[in-house]
């Protein structure tokens, strides 16, 4: 009978032998944290990371709190290095996937709390690391976690477990071809943020005026007029669509207003909902789409989207905003008012459960209406740096997909 190979699906060229199959504790362990007393908490100092700070592949940065400076000294077995991989130890997996991540500069020099836990091994880290992001491995860890509430992750849970564990060698060839992998994954999340920031940056000046274009003549546009938005929109409210009436095949396109801050962004090129409700309101091109209420804050109200196809059914609680006459170019309006008068837009919700933003609270607000011709200037402008940005987003996208795939063949 011939032996059964214990090596993965892809392999660099060089290594021939079977991984060794081992116990996860020979392979590395996990210390937890110390039980930092929140009382102990204060607005400057020395942070510590906490079970919320570790996600999936990237540390959060909502909600920071700090220590004691002197904590460093007292506690320093439980000092963060950049470069250390953390872990969740309660609920570590979400929809599938190990809230596992590496402590970056930002968190460097922090204190373990408890409940998280740093990996330690004597193995290649950035390859353990990668091991505890395979579905096979996670899915084991999830169905021996499974049963008790909250699930927890302990040595307990993963001492009994097997691994398949190669050579040192070919471990750091393994760690050395995903950290170039996630290199290029990060430089083009890099390059997104840098466009994003620049689109808010250079939209900010475009709004208030201290960047103008100019005609296809090299002359100065007119200057902008100031007008009530009920001089310029009028409204009409979606109706009769709810989220049961949304299906994956349905005949017709449609909108949900929760869609509106959750889904689109200032312009929806793709819908992405069908049903086939027959009734209800229909869209033109060129409508602006506006969210009525939110369970959440005013502001995730104060988005503006346009629509670009006639007759895709628009839900209920969604306020419609169609020209009065006024020359416009809904693009415009949609970067302008989910922009330039977002905060402004967002203080017209009343409620306090649920907020509520109807036409008839923000109809008399001030806007400005530059030339039409200035106004396609601008949005085929931001409309190029969306693009720019969504190329990237998809770029990113296929890459981690990519790095997914790699993953589950390079690992046994």
């Amino acid at each position: 009978m011939s032996e059964v190979k214990n090596i993965p699906r892809l392999r660099f060229s060089e290594f021939d032998s079977n991984w060794e199959v081992t116990d996860i504790k020979d392979v590395f362990s996990i210390m937890n944290g110390y039980a930092f007393s929140s009382l102990d908490s204060q607005e400057k100092g020395v942070k510590w990371v906490k079970i919320a700070d570790v996600g999936i592949g990237e540390m959060v940065y909502k909600n920071v709190s700090y220590l004691p400076e002197s904590y460093l000294t007292k506690y320093s077995k439980f000092i963060l290095k950049k470069g250390d991989f953390v872990v969740a130890l309660t609920r570590p997996i979400l929809s599938g996937k190990l809230k596992i991540s590496t402590i970056d500069d930002y968190y460097h020099n922090s204190l373990l709390n408890q409940r998280v836990g740093k990996i330690e091994t004597k193995n290649q880290s950035v390859f353990v690391y990668n091991l505890l992001r395979t579905d096979r491995l996670i899915n084991t860890i999830e169905n021996n976690i499974n049963g008790s509430e909250p699930p927890n992750l302990s040595p307990s849970t993963l001492n009994g477990l097997k691994v398949n564990i190669p050579s040192l060698t070919e471990q750091q060839k393994i760690a050395d071809f995903l950290t170039a992998v996630d290199k290029r994954i990060e430089l083009l999340e890099k390059k997104k943020t840098l466009l994003e920031t620049y689109k808010k940056g250079v939209m900010k000046k475009i709004f208030k005026q201290e960047i103008r274009f100019k005609d296809d003549n090299g002359n100065d546009f007119p200057n902008w007029e100031e007008k009530r938005l009920e001089d310029v929109f009028k409204s009409s409210k979606g109706k009769g669509l709810s989220k049961d009436k949304v299906s994956d095949h349905g005949r017709h396109k449609a909108v949900l207003y929760g869609e509106l801050y959750t889904t689109y962004k200032e312009v929806a090129y793709t819908i992405k909902s069908y049903t086939d409700f027959d009734e209800g309101t229909k869209s033109r091109v060129g409508d602006l789409l506006v969210p009525c209420s939110t369970t959440t804050s005013n502001i995730d109200l104060a988005n503006v989207t346009a629509i670009m196809e006639d007759d895709i059914r628009l839900g209920g609680d969604i306020s419609i905003l169609r020209t009065t006459g006024v020359d416009i170019d809904n693009i415009f309006y949609s970067y302008y008012l989910s922009n330039h008068k977002k905060y402004e837009l967002a203080k017209f919700g009343q409620g306090t459960t649920i907020v509520h933003l109807y036409y008839s609270h923000f109809k008399n607000m001030k806007v400005d209406v530059p030339s039409l011709e200035e106004q396609i200037k601008i949005s085929k402008f931001l409309s190029s740096i969306d693009n720019q940005i969504e190329l990237l987003v998809s770029q990113i996208d296929k890459s981690k997909t990519w790095k997914k795939g790699l993953l589950q063949k390079m690992f046994v």
